[in-house]
């Protein structure tokens, strides 16, 4: 039985200075120096897979040995809500700038609406923040190579896979959650709506007895979103939307790419465990799941008086998902 307890997060910020080269001040009466003209914009987005590659070069000998495990090991699946010590190297040890690539790898994962959530967690607990966090990859990452990263404590796993070609067949687990519930109002009121939306013969056939648990695989329960009424489909539809919304557009491609393989929105079935008619916060206690079998999941559990919730998916061509 796994032990539920809740988390933490603390923001980092990143800035950069802006830095101009002194210049000798201009005689009294000069007329003022025309203005530069203005430089190209010379930008250039850097890959996820760039930052994970330049981040694994910068580690020390002493570093990569704790920081590696082996491609297929066990651990890349691995789903613990609770705090403690995982696998990999706390990014409290390593040096500012090796923690800076890992943060920007971390932003680069999310949206902006994904960062202001973890943001909002980290706030919650510990002071260490995400220097308490561990940073693993498993296999070498390279150019042209397969490989994944993680980062991960309580109440945040990010996992993240590159592949030697084309576009990895999964994604996740992708693991969330908060204590004291406050911060997923949005998620919460959209799956409120989709129960309040729920014909009452739809509700005998989607409103499950006891509780459900976060990141467990959807079975052959409720309805499939095809056989909701029109009302209920268009509330499936934007619980989906909200969850991807945490995404960088990276990412959410590659999750849109797998559940459209998988047959889309309209195979996924919606299930309920209790009545979704309140908030955590003020005293709802309700489990939700939106999946597919083994091939597809995004859930959210409130029973245990904190939340947590789950994403993953693989194509059926894959090892199911756990």
């Amino acid at each position: 039985m796994r032990t539920r307890t809740a988390v933490v997060l603390l923001s980092v910020s990143l800035s950069v200075g802006a830095y101009a080269e002194d210049k000798p001040a201009a005689p009294a009466g000069a007329p003022a120096a025309a203005p530069a003209p203005a430089a190209p914009a010379t930008t250039k987005a850097v890959s996820l897979q760039t930052m994970a590659e330049e981040l694994y070069a910068s580690l020390t000998p002493e570093q990569k040995p704790r920081a590696t495990l082996p491609f297929n090991s066990p651990e890349k699946d691995s789903e613990v809500f609770p705090g403690g010590v995982r696998p990999g190297i706390p990014l409290s040890d390593l040096a500012e700038p090796q923690r800076a690539k890992a943060i920007a790898m971390l932003t680069a994962f999310t949206s902006d609406y994904g960062k202001k959530k973890i943001e909002e967690v980290s706030q919650q607990d510990n002071p260490k923040g995400l220097g308490r966090y561990y940073l693993v990859f498993f296999g070498e990452p390279g150019p042209g190579k397969t490989y994944a990263w993680r980062l991960a404590e309580h109440h945040l796993t990010i996992v993240h896979m590159e592949v030697e070609k084309g576009e990895p067949k999964s994604f996740g687990p992708i693991l969330l959650g908060a204590n004291p519930p406050t911060l997923w109002n949005d998620e919460e009121d959209k799956m409120m709506a989709l129960f309040a939306a729920l014909s009452p013969e739809e509700k005998e056939k989607c409103v499950m007895k006891g509780k459900a648990i976060s990141s467990e695989p959807m079975k052959d329960l409720g309805l499939k979103v095809s056989e909701l009424s029109d009302a209920a489909k268009a509330k499936a539809r934007d619980i989906l939307e909200n969850r991807l919304s945490f995404f960088s557009p990276q990412i959410r491609s590659r999750i849109e790419t797998i559940l459209k393989q998988e047959g889309g929105i309209d195979t996924l079935r919606v299930a309920f465990w209790g009545n979704a008619t309140k908030r955590c916060a003020d005293g709802g206690r309700w489990d939700f799941k939106l999946g597919n079998g083994q091939s597809f999941l995004c859930d959210y559990e409130n029973t245990r008086g904190h939340i947590h919730m789950s994403m993953k998916g693989k194509l059926a061509t894959e090892n199911p998902a756990k």
